[in-house]
């Protein structure tokens, strides 16, 4: 038997299906399909078709700051990174005295390819604000340049400074979208193998859970709106095509659930990663871990990146923030 949760329905003990999506998910959706989805079919993984990828960060650089937030060019342990701190408090004072030991490390999504802190901007910022907290957004090295070793050393050089520059009693929360999904759950198995403070909160927005896993494309009504299976594992090849020496597990399937810390993932029904995600979500929830998943309908991949662009997006905004309130005694 389900039980109504706001506008939700709970379908297990771990996972929140979200059934009534709006117009403009409607919308996007199905635009996403007849256009992004066709022209990552074809978009050549080459050397010269990821440089053309480079262009879309370079036109999110152009784009005003959000408001009430400082946004700082920075350096975490070598690698560069971008600060986001919120301006001022607001009327929530008490939330926001419980996060003033926090901070965000953000991990932005691009399939290790493409996309930075620019492309994630909005939703660093919203973080930021709604936190109070200040977020962290990683610019780490990415594919041709470096292999997927050197991008996991990047961001776990990037969390160690972080963590060593803080307070002791301070928690870091890791988030990312995606390939930052991955990255970022990563960071909770490198933590607990080398014995430094772990991280307090772990969110995944339609994270990539698996470098190897099988993909195929779910039925054509339901599939993902913009990856074709066929690109994904393109992609997968080009994560596989250098010798690297990844530390640890390439699936966080195989990581002792132990290892993560109270797990937030949102995700959209049917897209190339729910399988995975949900597996995870039952491992976590069957070792009693903290873990709360969220599947929507007729959504897109990442789509909180998007930040308040529909109501899906703000909603999962919202979402995170409670949960993470919840789970740090805010």
């Amino acid at each position: 038997m389900t039980a109504r949760v706001n506008d939700a329905v709970t379908t297990s003990d771990a996972v929140i299906t979200h059934r009534d999506p709006s117009p403009q998910s409607r919308a996007l959706y199905w635009a996403a399909r007849a256009t992004l989805r066709q022209v990552y079919r074809v978009w050549p993984l080459t050397d010269a078709g990821i440089r053309g990828l480079a262009a879309v960060e370079r036109g999110f650089t152009r784009l005003p700051h959000p408001a009430g937030v400082h946004v700082d060019q920075d350096t975490l342990g070598g690698v560069p990174a971008v600060t986001i701190t919120p301006v001022a408090l607001d009327s929530e004072a008490a939330d926001r005295d419980a996060m003033a030991n926090v901070a965000v490390l953000y991990l932005h999504g691009g399939a290790f390819v493409f996309c930075g802190p620019s492309t994630h901007r909005r939703l660093c910022s919203s973080l930021a604000t709604g936190l109070g907290a200040p977020v962290h957004s990683v610019r780490y090295r990415k594919l041709p340049e470096v292999d997927i070793g050197a991008v996991v050393d990047d961001v776990y050089r990037a969390y160690r400074a972080l963590s060593d520059q803080l307070p002791e009693d301070h928690r870091i929360v890791v988030a990312g979208d995606s390939a930052g999904g991955f990255l970022a759950a990563k960071l909770c198995e490198l933590a607990a193998r080398d014995g430094i403070r772990p991280p307090a909160a772990l969110v995944g927005y339609s994270p990539l859970v698996d470098l190897d896993g099988e993909l195929s494309d779910g039925p054509w009504f339901t599939r993902d709106a913009y990856q074709p299976a066929s690109t994904v594992r393109r992609a997968q090849q080009l994560w596989s095509s250098r010798p690297h020496q990844l530390p640890g597990c390439r699936s966080m399937l195989d990581c002792d659930p132990a290892v993560f810390p109270p797990t937030l993932i949102t995700l959209a029904a049917g897209e190339l990663v729910e399988t995975a995600a949900l597996e995870l979500t039952e491992r976590l929830h069957a070792a009693g871990r903290t873990v709360e998943t969220h599947r929507w309908h007729t959504a897109v991949h990442a789509f909180p990146v998007l930040d308040a662009l529909t109501p899906e997006s703000k909603r999962a905004g919202e979402l995170t923030l409670g949960f993470l309130r919840r789970v740090l005694g805010g």
